[in-house]
């Protein structure tokens, strides 16, 4: 009885992992006619992605461009991010998942000829997919424009993980409509493209209203309601000493919206 039991609470394990959202970040380098680009991913690409969040085939789809604060464009550098949600890492990887292949029986052919004269205008010239799972997330109501990834390597990622979700969660959802938060999450690489041991391995993300809103997140000034508490209880400089190491600044561009 006690092997049958365990065998149970095993199976439920792996169902309930499975079962957790996953998302991916493929990030590109666009070079050419930047405005072609975003129109064809935007305002045709996007119906497409439409159709498959109102299928069910996917849960979000989106198109974030990296905020470069720069003068002259770094050689080299990223420039968007497609963000693809879906509810378990079946659907990510399946080929439910590849909704541009069905762009034909969602576009018109005037529009799928316009796809082709847009995309003669720009060439990708660099390109990285990961993919991540969610751990835990909460959200205000409205659309974040703009977020904030924030990557780093924890020394204890389950540490990390756990006080985000019993510390730091509560804190923002109490406190995300003071400061114009509208998403909050965090969750664990899955990817790692080569040998390197710098890679980032957790990530978080913030998402609000505009970038002022941002930069002020950024900057603190007076401290919210409860932030004192919250710093007293918790242990982020022994589970990640270093902080993030990274964290660039996104403006969304088009997103879907959710399943009708």
């Amino acid at each position: 009885m006690k092997k049958i039991l365990l065998l149970i609470a095993v199976l439920c394990t792996v169902q309930v992992a499975n079962a957790q959202k996953v998302f991916s970040l493929h990030t590109v380098k666009i070079e050419g006619d930047l405005k072609a680009f975003e129109k064809l991913e935007t305002e045709l690409n996007a119906k497409a992605a439409q159709e498959a969040v109102n299928k069910g085939d996917i849960i979000y789809w989106g198109l974030f461009k990296i905020q470069q604060f720069n003068q002259l464009e770094i050689p080299g550098e990223y420039n968007y991010v497609f963000v693809q949600w879906a509810n378990n890492i079946d659907d990510l990887l399946g080929p439910k998942s590849a909704w541009w292949l069905n762009a034909s029986k969602v576009l018109s052919p005037a529009e799928i000829e316009q796809t082709k004269t847009l995309g003669a205008s720009f060439k990708w010239t660099k390109d990285m997919r990961n993919i991540f799972v969610v751990d835990d997330e909460a959200y205000d109501q409205g659309n974040a424009e703009y977020y904030q990834f924030n990557f780093g390597r924890p020394v204890n990622t389950a540490g990390f993980i756990a006080e985000n979700k019993s510390l730091w969660k509560p804190f923002f959802v109490k406190n995300m409509s003071k400061i114009n938060m509208k998403a909050w999450g965090v969750g664990r690489r899955l990817t790692f493209p080569t040998k390197d041991t710098s890679y980032n391995t957790i990530m978080s993300w913030d998402g609000f209203t505009s970038l002022e809103d941002i930069m002020k997140f950024r900057i603190g000034g007076t401290p919210l309601p409860g932030y004192a508490e919250v710093i007293q209880k918790s242990k982020m400089t022994t589970y990640i000493p270093e902080g993030f190491t990274y964290s660039p600044i996104f403006k969304v561009l088009k997103g879907t919206t959710a399943k009708k």
